[in-house]
């Protein structure tokens, strides 16, 4: 089979996993607990941004500490060749805080943030014209408790692929 992701060592996976903990940690605190040297961490960090499995950005933010109580995920079914268009408008509204084009006829499905059920409803009712629309009120949202290491040890073994050579 193909491999579909860059090769990483044990370094590159335990400097990850360690940053999905805690993205604040610093290039030292870093190389204390992968055992590497700053420098050597620094090129890893550098190194794994450039293929782009490392953002440059930490956009983790607690929006419902911001005011916005409502998170919906609301899906557009555009006609033709018309989310080439829209999707750009789409990005340019405060509430969307990103959209994916899937599989099927001018899908797009859009990850949006309200302060409350009527904002979302006024938001719902100004993006209709684009295409009919289906919203689903996200109540709670948890993540996966599954270190890095154990996530691609489990793809591999579920002979997914070779995502990642570890």
């Amino acid at each position: 089979m193909k491999r579909r992701g860059p090769e990483l060592d044990r370094y590159d996976v335990a400097i990850l996993s360690a940053l999905l903990v805690n993205t604040r940690l610093t290039t030292v605190e870093l190389a204390q607990k992968v055992h590497l040297s700053r420098t050597a961490v620094s090129r890893r960090i550098t190194a794994l941004r450039r293929m782009n499995v490392l953002s440059d950005s930490a956009d983790v933010l607690n929006y419902e500490s911001m005011g916005f109580k409502v998170r919906a995920s609301v899906e557009i079914s555009a006609p033709g060749q018309a989310t080439a268009i829209i999707k750009p408008k789409l990005l340019e509204r405060p509430e969307v805080l990103s959209v994916a084009v899937m599989a099927g006829d001018g899908l797009l499905c859009l990850d949006v943030i309200a302060v409350d059920m009527d904002h979302l409803h006024s938001f719902i009712n100004s993006v209709q014209e684009n295409g009919d629309t289906t919203t689903k009120v996200i109540f709670a949202e948890e993540k996966s408790q599954l270190t890095l290491m154990e996530r691609m040890r489990k793809l591999n073994e579920e002979s997914i692929g070779d995502l990642v050579r570890i």
